[in-house]
């Protein structure tokens, strides 16, 4: 299922109902519907920005384990195609951290159903 983020300063942003629910459970919002207001933004950037860096700063341990993965693969009985890298939870915050900066700005809320 799709959660749409709607805001009149940007372009609406699609999310998969999982990642909208791991985005808004900090804020206690319902990824079925609700609401940032003008005022809330500076708050869920914030939350949003650190969420990403802490991502970021995991990303090294997430690729050594992918590497530990298809070594043991490589030199074992099973030859399988190399698994795709995850896309980590910052590539999906980006799309509706970038609708908030520009909704911050503009002095728009930030709604989504």
């Amino acid at each position: 299922m799709l959660v749409k983020f709607t805001s009149k300063a940007a372009a609406d942003v699609l999310m998969l109902d999982r990642h909208a629910q791991k985005a808004l459970a900090p804020f206690g919002k319902n990824p079925s519907n609700g609401c940032f207001s003008v005022v809330e933004l500076d708050h869920a950037i914030a939350v949003f920005e650190a969420a990403a860096a802490d991502t970021k700063r995991h990303a090294p341990s997430q690729a050594l384990a992918q590497d530990v993965e298809s070594q043991h693969h490589a030199h074992g009985a099973q030859h399988f195609h190399e698994a795709q890298e995850p896309v980590d939870f910052a590539t999906h915050l980006y799309p509706l951290l970038a609708m908030m900066r520009a909704a911050r700005q503009a002095a728009h809320p930030v709604a989504w159903y």
